[in-house]
């Protein structure tokens, strides 16, 4: 009876085994693992300009994300920031190498890093950077970055998608792959992006305005890096981590001497520089539709204007910058960051 028992469980278990098989055109896993390598590989080492790649290694899409939450002074704003990211420039080639620049710090913009790249497949595709590169720079405690990025898919405009072992949770981090356009992008994608991110860094008063026609939603007004309202250890942070928030006043101090608002509210940012000016993940979250995440420079502001575009693949609308895309319908809806004139020192 046992033996007859054996017997059924293994027949069962082929019956499975060739279902599976069926249903992937006959393929055996190896086979469809082989596959997925080499689809991978090839798109990577197909673009000649190489690939934009902006990493966020930690974001929170719920940080600083309600207008209406009350806020204490910027002092006791100290250590919640969160995180900000970072562009790299990266070209791969057949032979398993991958050239880097990045702008983590003076020597990644300008002097590119040669190092070896492997693509393996286990529950998914997995794009590894087996020796040391600059994006192994951010491989630690206070950024907490990965060297081995998970594949996704592409999203609707034709991007890769990345997360990590890390996390798999929604907008926790960001790593999105842009093939490059043409050479002159190629060439001074770094160092136009540190440029733009430098510029706003260098802003007294950075403050943001979002609108629509007449119609504002929300106008900050808050002098968050003034030597008189905030301290220089907090200053610093901000530039530390990439991180901004853009605060208005809810009720000030009745001390004409003090300058910080008794009350506030804010909405704030994780930032990088972008070849056309600063990228903000997970966003400057006015609401769950209206998120304005890539600023174009226009002088001495920063830009987004927001298009909604349809998508035909997932039969959905999405809102796009006006300066990232050639169609879709105009909304009106403006967000706009300048550099107010100090008042205080």
């Amino acid at each position: 009876m046992k033996s007859y028992l054996v017997i059924f469980i293994i027949c069962l278990v082929g019956l499975i085994s060739c279902d599976r098989h069926e249903d992937f055109g006959g393929e055996s896993p190896s086979a469809r693992n082989a596959k997925s390598i080499k689809k991978l590989r090839d798109e990577l080492t197909s673009s000649p300009h190489g690939w934009q790649v902006m990493y966020f290694p930690k974001t929170d899409s719920l940080l600083f994300s309600n207008h209406e939450e009350i806020l204490e002074n910027q002092g006791s704003l100290q250590g919640r920031l969160g995180y900000g990211g970072f562009m790299f420039k990266m070209n791969f080639s057949e032979n398993g190498t991958v050239e880097m620049l990045s702008d983590i710090n003076q020597e990644s913009v300008s002097t590119p890093k040669e190092s070896a790249f492997e693509i393996r497949q286990n529950t998914y595709t997995q794009l590894s950077f087996t020796t040391f590169n600059y994006i192994h720079s951010l491989v630690n405690q206070k950024f907490e970055g990965v060297s081995d990025f998970l594949y996704y898919g592409e999203d609707w405009e034709g991007n890769l998608i990345f997360k990590s072992g890390k996390t798999l949770s929604p907008a926790k981090e960001y790593i999105v792959f842009k093939k490059i356009k043409n050479a002159d992008i190629a060439n001074d994608l770094l160092s136009k992006s540190t440029e733009n991110r430098q510029f706003f860094e260098a802003m007294k008063n950075p403050q943001i305005i979002i609108r629509r026609g007449g119609r504002v939603f929300f106008k900050s007004d808050v002098y968050m890096k003034s030597k008189a309202t905030t301290n220089k250890p907090f200053i610093d942070e901000i530039f530390n981590k990439r991180f901004y928030i853009f605060s208005v006043a809810k009720k000030e101090n009745l001390d004409p001497n003090i300058f910080v608002p008794v009350e506030s509210s804010g909405l704030g940012s994780g930032y990088t520089g972008t070849y056309y000016g600063i990228s903000f993940r997970a966003g400057i979250r006015y609401n769950k539709d209206l998120i304005f995440y890539d600023f174009e420079k226009q002088g001495n502001k920063f830009i987004c204007e927001l298009m909604r575009v349809y998508d035909h693949k997932r039969r959905e609308f999405h809102y796009v910058p006006k300066h990232l895309t050639n169609e879709g319908e105009e909304t009106g809806y403006i967000a706009e960051i300048w550099d107010e004139t100090l008042r205080i020192n």
